[in-house]
């Protein structure tokens, strides 16, 4: 990697810290001197390690393919997954374990990983039809006539409030194994379901008007769990009053009395 570097410098600025992980792969941060963080990137060579389809999710440069590793969905953790099962086959030490890894990676590049399965059991049933809202979040219905959302563990356990986890029910086996271990689905009834999707909605602007009605859900919030919307409310107040309290959503939920509580927007799609 070394014949590399004063290429890679011309490209991405100097070169603070280089970590050779496996052969033809090469962790590097750059950093010019009037930036506050360093950048960070994976650099592959020519390496069979690195699989031609994980090559072409990269940039070319300097006779390398670069990943930035600041972009959600540039493939670096394509190439981490790749370098890992490389010292997984030589006996070598993992970061992290390859499942760990393809399970958290698979939010980023379902095409490469395969898209989170839409789960059969639930806590109501069996699942006999689902929408997908998006990868790894669903809405069902069981054979027991129950409809439910689910949310696959990378996602809930990142983006959902403690408050909202509490409105959840696990299956059985992954409450009995622990479900930090189990890395198990969480699943709200279609009642209790309006504040995850309003918290999922914070990283999904996409979904406003597609496939959630906003302001019916809000309404939903109001009816359902007014406790939540007062509570959030009352955080949105005293963080624009200059407290150090922040309302993690953002935003106040209002009421909208003309437009009632239907926010399956997904639905009137089939």
């Amino acid at each position: 990697m070394e014949d590399y570097l004063d290429a890679l410098e011309a490209e991405l600025g100097p070169i603070v810290i280089t970590e050779q992980l496996c052969p033809g792969v090469c962790y590097l941060a750059a950093k010019y001197e009037n930036e506050g963080l360093a950048r960070e990137y994976y650099a592959v060579t020519d390496t069979p390690v690195i699989s031609q389809a994980a090559r072409a999710y990269g940039r070319r440069a300097a006779g390398l393919w670069l990943f930035p590793m600041e972009a959600d969905a540039g493939g670096w953790r394509v190439v981490k997954y790749e370098v890992s099962k490389y010292l997984q086959k030589n006996g070598l030490p993992l970061e992290q374990p390859l499942l760990d890894l393809a399970l958290f990676a698979a939010e980023f590049n379902p095409e490469y990983f395969g898209a989170y399965p839409v789960p059969y059991h639930t806590p109501a049933g069996h699942t006999t039809r689902h929408w997908v809202l998006a990868n790894g979040i669903y809405w069902m219905e069981t054979d027991q006539c129950e409809e439910l959302l689910a949310a696959c563990y990378p996602i809930w356990s990142a983006e959902l409030s403690s408050w909202a986890e509490r409105l959840g029910r696990h299956l059985p086996v992954d409450e009995a194994g622990g479900i930090h271990q189990s890395r198990g689905y969480i699943f709200f009834p279609a009642q209790l379901s309006s504040v995850p999707l309003y918290e999922l909605m914070q990283t999904r602007p996409e979904w406003d008007g597609a496939v959630i009605g906003r302001a019916a859900l809000m309404n939903a919030i109001w009816a359902e769990l007014p406790e939540y919307a007062v509570q959030m409310n009352r955080q949105e107040q005293q963080g624009r009053g200059g407290l150090a309290l922040q309302a993690p959503l953002g935003r106040m939920i209002c009421i909208s009395p003309d437009t009632g509580r239907d926010y399956c927007l997904f639905k009137r799609r089939q």
